[in-house]
């Protein structure tokens, strides 16, 4: 072998030494980069869930809120239940769900429980005597809450309850939560739904 055809295969290897440098390059900025979007990704879900779930609310932390997981097994419609916790917050329930929205009449505990389990937030109420203006109220927040970001529904349902297993004139419940309310207060229930909106074990599977 003469020092020319020594000279072009050396030049060869060199070229593909080069070539397979280049490729190796390429495919590390290709993962590099690939990586760095996942990770900037990750930290954008991180922030819109943050802002979706707002912080503490007024008078939260005065006593516990949230309560022990009491299941989430279906029952036949009408059959008797009894819960650790009441308003219940969890727990077995009925197949029926009520429809979202303000509701004139109480909804059953079996029922309002299957409300939370889709991800809804349920406020209960009572009046010592007719008071047309606070329903008027939960017909406005109802309006006001924001469809939700899977099924575009406003998973709110307002229903009179029984005062005597309310700490509060107004109770606010989302799965394994509770906010006992002295009065109306807007600005809390609408943070209230915005946290706590799809975090039922259905929530992120039925509307």
């Amino acid at each position: 072998m003469n020092k020319k055809e020594s000279g072009a295969r050396l030049s060869k290897r060199e070229q593909l030494r080069a070539e397979r440098r280049r490729r190796s390059l390429v495919w590390n900025v290709i993962l590099l980069g690939g990586g760095g979007l996942a990770i900037l990704m990750v930290a954008v879900y991180f922030i819109a869930l943050a802002n979706a779930r707002p912080g503490p609310l007024r008078g939260e932390l005065s006593a516990p809120r949230d309560f022990p997981d009491e299941g989430t097994g279906i029952v036949p419609e009408g059959a008797a239940l009894t819960f650790q916790h009441y308003p219940p917050s969890s727990g077995a329930h009925y197949e029926s769900v009520a429809p979202w929205g303000v509701s004139t009449e109480a909804v059953a505990e079996g029922v309002f429980v299957h409300n939370l389990a889709r991800g809804g937030a349920v406020f209960l109420y009572y009046c010592d005597t007719p008071c047309p203006d606070l329903a008027q109220k939960f017909e406005e927040l109802a309006k006001k809450v924001p469809p939700d970001s899977r099924f575009g529904s406003r998973k709110i349902l307002v229903t009179p309850y029984d005062k005597s297993k309310m700490e509060a004139p107004i109770v606010a419940l989302a799965w394994n939560h509770q906010l006992n309310m002295p009065a109306f207060d807007e600005a809390t229930m609408l943070q209230w739904y915005k946290r706590f909106v799809n975090t039922g074990p259905e929530g992120l599977d039925r509307p």
